[in-house]
């Protein structure tokens, strides 16, 4: 088993699953990948929606819930399997993204150095300090991922490769066994109450409480749709419409 543990999270669209697996699946064939175990947390998902058995097929360890108790939960359920089957680092990302060739190696090498890693993204999310066009003038396209993975890398592989930041955005994170210090409550590290949103700043908000530190990573490149699947629950009233 490897000690590091990558972890998508899903709620009812199959498709963008497929594609980060893929992505990652890829990556893993590079001849200098890390090895990882890949770990998908489903938020109720109807199995008609076929979630569960494109996992079985691709022998990728699954949870499901019994009902749909939102992303945070999700992240919940993925620190303690985390914790119980003794990983050492632990990559927690949407569903909504596409990995580039070699984009974790940055991050755990962040991981020795720091309690909560993010990369960069096209669009991370609310903390902007993630953003591609900080540290690359390369059109971050989805099908540039390999190419601006490549230029961070080599733009940052002799200079200060992190950037000390106050939070990290929650579309894709990493923290290692050390995140032990911060949990919420015991076997919980994340709050509870932020269902789906801003569990992350609360989270980071924490760690620096408690003496830890959080950076960007600038030789990570994570491709990010945003909002993958809420875009298309925003339109509906539910998620078992949503599931449909």
């Amino acid at each position: 088993m490897s000690e590091n543990l990558l972890v998508l999270t899903t709620a009812g669209r199959l498709k963008w699953l497929q594609g980060a697996v893929e992505t990652f699946q890829k990556t893993l064939k590079d001849p200098l990948a890390i090895s990882w175990s890949l770990l998908v947390v489903d938020d109720a998902t109807p199995n008609e929606i076929g979630i569960r058995d494109f996992c079985r097929e691709r022998n990728i360890a699954f949870i499901t819930k019994e009902k749909p108790r939102g992303l945070v939960h999700s992240w919940n359920l993925a620190y303690q399997y985390f914790m119980k089957n003794g990983y050492k680092y632990c990559i927690l990302s949407n569903d909504d993204v596409r990995f580039p060739r070699r984009f974790s190696k940055g991050i755990l090498t962040g991981l020795r150095k720091f309690d909560v890693v993010g990369p960069v993204s096209n669009d991370p999310g609310v903390s902007k300090g993630q953003k591609t066009g900080k540290f690359t003038t390369m059109q971050a396209k989805v099908e540039n991922i390999d190419k601006v993975q490549h230029d961070i890398s080599h733009k940052y592989h002799k200079a200060d490769r992190f950037e000390k930041v106050g939070a990290v955005n929650g579309f894709c994170f990493a923290f290692s066994r050390s995140a032990k210090k911060f949990e919420f409550k015991e076997d919980l590290l994340f709050n509870p109450k932020y269902a789906n949103y801003e569990g992350e700043f609360d989270f980071c908000g924490r760690v620096h409480k408690r003496h830890g530190t959080a950076a960007i990573c600038k030789v990570s490149y994570v491709y990010h749709y945003k909002r993958g699947t809420y875009r298309e629950l925003g339109k509906l009233k539910t998620r078992q419409q949503l599931w449909r």
